[in-house]
């Protein structure tokens, strides 16, 4: 029997949840102050000068200090963020009189500042978002334990965790903590399996709701890598609930056996890129095998995709039920070429999906991509933002859109990982 389950520690949680609920109680009695909105904004890719972000809906001053365990700054609630009766992460498409390809015109890009959490100190990178119920799940990759200084002193780390969104794109909240007061790893290394965590890890990226408010997926990649060298043995799917039976609601999460769905040395890495629910389907966007340069995709029927058998996958032409040799496929049957990470959401504003990614070039920019369909075809990219890296040689990666900010989708929030672990937040107003 392989128990993977995540075991959450409960009683840090309670006292968590205690100090969460007198705090916003207490925010909410004493009516906080919102920012001012700025005078004026900044031309895309330049930041402003003095990181102070355009007041829109929920956005709020990037100069706002935010320290774990202090009452007076926790000034927004951990979710529910105010999504709609159509959240823009459950994307069900609506015919529109929009023409495609849509005219694509950047008014202005501000920087709004580094992310952090409420809760904890950490470094870390990623942030890929998804949605479960009207609570938004932000899943990271290698997440490092600091102090309040954010120094490089060795203190702990996972190879992922999990945060909730909240009504401030610089602040995330982590549900659960250790008794030393850092998140957890998230999804579980099964000892069964051999897999020790002083050599194994897994990455994850966004969760997916399925047929059952709270209930999701979620794609992760084995990756063995004794001594930092990088082995990665396959791609799975884990099963996610989301519990609010308490505040602040609890993220809890099983592997699916067997220990992995996909072959990593033979088959595309499902899942490693993002994940999209679009109409009656979920699908994976995933990189080829080492060596390969593209990005492949599968897909599910909403209700089955925790049954490997049910999956199918795009040739390039059609979507067959035989799976792709990763070994002999090449740019035929992809989707994408040369893709660090990204996400694909639905666009209100342009009626169409938007692909948000970074490139494998070293270049420090945020792209876009637009499609009708998630296979595409995919239009040429378009730079959202030019970056500046925090050290010389060095670059931006992951760039994740956050669609839940602005549903008309005429802002996007958009954040990156500037290494080395520091994540950034722009806002991309269109015109």
């Amino acid at each position: 029997m392989v128990d993977s389950t995540t075991q959450q520690p409960r009683n840090p949680r309670r006292r968590l949840s205690g100090w969460t609920r007198r705090a916003i109680n207490q925010l909410l009695c004493g009516g906080a102050k919102q920012n001012p909105a700025p005078s004026s904004t900044q031309q895309t890719g330049k930041p402003s000068t003095d990181n102070t972000p355009q007041e829109h809906g929920m956005l709020h001053s990037a100069q706002d200090h935010y320290s774990p365990g202090d009452h007076r700054h926790l000034r927004f609630k951990a979710s529910p963020l105010p999504i709609g009766t159509s959240p823009a992460l459950l994307v069900n498409a609506t015919t529109s009189c929009k023409p495609y390809p849509p005219k694509i015109n950047i008014t202005c890009v501000d920087f709004l500042g580094d992310v952090h959490s409420a809760t904890t100190y950490v470094k870390r990178d990623l942030g890929f978002q998804g949605q479960l119920g009207h609570y938004v799940l932000l899943s990271y990759g290698d997440t490092m334990y600091s102090d309040a200084s954010y120094s490089d002193t060795w203190r702990g780390m996972t190879s992922d965790s999990v945060a909730l969104a909240t009504q401030n794109p610089l602040v995330v909240f982590d549900p659960v903590l250790s008794s030393d007061g850092y998140p957890p790893q998230f999804c579980p290394l099964i000892s069964s399996f051999g897999e020790d965590p002083s050599e194994c890890a897994l990455g994850i990226t966004n969760v997916v709701e399925t047929t059952t408010p709270n209930q999701g997926i979620m794609f992760f990649l084995l990756n063995h890598r004794p001594n930092g060298t990088n082995n990665l043995m396959g791609a799975g799917v884990a099963s996610v609930t989301l519990d609010t039976s308490e505040y602040p609601p609890v993220p809890q999460i099983q592997r699916l056996p067997p220990q992995f769905w996909w072959d990593a040395k033979s088959e595309p890495w499902y899942g490693d890129v993002c994940a999209l629910r679009w109409k009656n389907h979920i699908y994976a966007y995933g990189h080829g095998i080492e060596g390969n340069s593209w990005v492949y995709l599968a897909r599910a029927p909403i209700a089955d995709a925790k049954n490997v058998d049910c999956y199918e996958y795009w040739n390039g032409k059609t979507w067959q039920t035989d799976r792709l040799d990763g070994t002999i496929i090449g740019d035929n049957a992809s989707v994408f070429w040369q893709i660090n990470q990204g996400q694909v959401i639905w666009s209100n504003h342009f009626n169409c999906l938007l692909f948000i990614y970074c490139d494998n070039w070293m270049n420090s920019k945020v792209l876009m991509k637009t499609a009708e369909r998630p296979e595409g075809p995919w239009s040429d990219p378009i730079t959202l933002y030019q970056a500046t890296p925090l050290t010389n040689g060095s670059s931006i990666y992951a760039a994740v859109p956050h669609p839940y900010y602005d549903e008309s989708g005429k802002t996007l929030v958009v954040t990156f990982t500037n290494h080395p672990n520091t994540i950034q937040a722009v806002r991309i107003v269109f015109t």
